[in-house]
């Protein structure tokens, strides 16, 4: 999803997802700046500045390659990457009680060359930077569904119930555990919603993942919330 909205931000974008912190607001939000788009020509690193929140986002897909300084800025959740240049539990001050420093606010040097998977769950929202980041063109996510898929509680197979894909959810209406048979592998297994049920043992859900795949024969449980499937761009 980022492809298209990262070309929107340029060099120094902002993007904020709904459900971290402040439930209800927009998914990727529109950038504090909007410098024109890179172009194919731009030969010289460039410095970005933008937000990601709870998904699976790849270099040189969703955000250009580079060395990236990671900060907490709402929320709290896991942020780890697929080469294992950062696997960190991160969040604002406000979650270390206790005496406990269970959350880090920022990691710097976080190495994310072309590939690379960032992914982030639990609702913590960052902010990236890097001065130098891969001037490279953006590369298209490369999949053939267009079409949204609106699904209700219950149990379902990729290829089966509806295309096989990456998609982008959202919650439209209730809370409830949403769990893809690959959560270890580019899927989902997290509380989403569009409230915060914290009478009912639910202190945050997630209205919005980006970038989940679902590969063929995927299992994909729903339990308690209507989710909207959209195509990842």
């Amino acid at each position: 999803m980022m492809n298209r909205r990262f070309f929107a931000l340029s060099l120094c974008a902002c993007l904020l997802l709904a459900g971290c912190g402040a439930p209800g607001a927009a998914a990727g939000s529109a950038p504090e700046s909007a410098p024109p788009q890179q172009e194919e020509t731009l030969s010289a690193p460039y410095a970005v500045d933008f937000r990601l929140t709870s998904g699976h986002h790849t270099a040189g897909i969703d955000f250009p390659a580079g060395v990236y300084d990671l900060e907490a800025i709402q929320w709290c959740g896991t942020v780890t990457s697929s080469n294992d240049a950062i696997s960190l539990d991160m969040g604002t001050p406000e979650y270390n009680t206790d005496g406990q420093s269970h959350y880090e606010q920022a990691a710097e040097g976080v190495d994310l060359p072309s590939g690379t998977v960032l992914s982030l769950s639990g609702g913590v929202t960052l902010r990236l930077t890097c001065p130098d980041a891969d001037p490279a063109p953006l590369m298209p996510r490369e999949q053939d569904i267009t079409e949204d898929v609106k699904l209700t509680p219950g149990k379902y197979t990729a290829g089966a119930d509806f295309p096989a894909g990456v998609y982008d959810f959202t919650a439209l209406n209730g809370v409830g555990n949403v769990e893809s048979s690959n959560m270890h592998d580019g899927g989902i297994c997290d509380v989403m919603g569009t409230t915060w049920r914290i009478a009912e043992g639910f202190g945050f859900c997630n209205q919005k993942y980006e970038n989940i795949s679902l590969p063929e024969g995927t299992a994909l449980n729903i339990s308690g919330v209507d989710l909207l499937l959209t195509p990842s761009e």
